[in-house]
């Protein structure tokens, strides 16, 4: 253990956050490496230390370096957290919260020394004198989108100091969470799982959090989710223009004006009802081709990946200008393998090599 740590204390929350992001409960753990399920409870509380070796053995359990129980978190709070979901369990949705609060722990060791665009987009709340449409419309305006389609949304949002991870959540019942740190970086999580069509809707209904949600709660009584989602949708398809491009709107139209404004087709479709350019009848039997042809496990005419730089350049500074290594890069930010591998290489080729070079 290094020395600093001998003087200090373990940080019980670190200790909990490794946990559920292995999915695991205190039994399992406290069985697994030898010691009661009451003194891992306490541990996790800050009530009682545990020994060395039994850090040790915690350590080398979750895969994480001694030295990130010693880390301090970030003191912004869960509450703040805002996500796209459909339907998880409890277990999953502890350990992608704890993925997300890990992650916020490293990114200020990461890019500290690193110049990174200004967040420079205006705080927005919905009011009788503002709908979401118009902070919608005001925040194309902001990002220099006068008409048409947004173009790459992921370059365009880091552009404007918005740090966007892609990572595989491990399910696919979550889509995207937004958050911010201590320093007010906004960072939007996105599920790489997804396909390309839902991953710039589900960024453009984390930037609506983003605008109209963060960093002041809500009142508990509005709909923060369905105002994401109206934000997204005109964003990504303003009325004014869209509405005469989908009077009357069939299954070929929909392939074309996907093509157009990059968003699905299934999108572009309730759209459509949402706009009444369609009839009920109409919009019901769409949604019954568009099922039948199995459109709901991928659409046609997929649209280009678009990829994060802001984090894979930062890394590529710090091994390229700053002689860092993989091991070094691990050690700065206090996190095993299992981390390292899934945040910075993406590609399975890239994974199999780095391991099989490992000394």
């Amino acid at each position: 253990m290094l020395l600093a740590n001998m003087k200090s204390k373990v940080n019980g929350e670190t200790l909990e956050l490794a946990r559920q992001l292995r999915q695991l409960t205190q039994k399992e753990v406290a069985l697994a490496i030898g010691i009661s399920q009451g003194q891992l409870s306490k541990a996790e509380h800050g009530i009682q230390e545990l020994d060395e070796s039994t850090l040790e053995c915690l350590a080398s359990y979750y895969k994480f370096p001694l030295d990130f129980f010693y880390k301090e978190l970030d003191p912004t709070p869960v509450s703040h957290f805002y996500y796209r979901k459909r339907v998880t369990t409890n277990k999953i949705l502890d350990s992608f919260i704890a993925l997300v609060q890990i992650f916020k722990v490293f990114v200020e060791d990461l890019f500290n020394p690193v110049d990174l665009p200004e967040y420079d987009l205006p705080p927005l709340t919905p009011s009788e004198d503002l709908t979401v449409e118009e902070i919608a419309d005001n925040i194309r305006y902001s990002l220099g989108i006068y008409k048409g389609p947004v173009p790459n949304l992921t370059t365009l949002l880091e552009n404007h100091g918005i740090i966007i991870i892609k990572v595989d959540f491990g399910t696919d019942k979550l889509d995207g969470l937004s958050t911010f740190n201590s320093k007010g970086r906004r960072i939007i999580f996105i599920n790489s799982r997804m396909s390309n069509e839902r991953i710039r809707f589900s960024l453009a209904h984390e930037l609506g959090h983003t605008i109209m949600h963060m960093p002041q709660l809500p009142d508990p009584s509005r709909d923060v989710e369905d105002e994401a989602n109206r934000f997204a949708a005109q964003f990504l398809m303003p009325d004014k223009e869209i509405e005469p491009m989908l009077v009357g709107v069939n299954m070929y139209d929909l392939v074309l004006l996907k093509k157009k404004w990059k968003v699905s087709m299934k999108a572009l479709l309730y759209r459509a009802k949402v706009l009444m350019t369609i009839s009920d009848r109409d919009y019901r039997n769409l949604q019954i081709f568009y099922s039948k042809k199995g459109y709901n496990h991928g659409e046609p005419y997929p649209l280009p990946y678009e990829t994060p730089t802001l984090l894979t350049e930062t890394i590529n500074l710090y091994k390229e200008e700053l002689g860092y290594s993989e091991s070094d890069l691990m050690s700065l930010m206090n996190i095993g393998i299992e981390e390292y591998k899934r945040f910075f290489l993406p590609s399975p080729i890239i994974q199999l090599n780095f391991l099989f070079n490992r000394k």
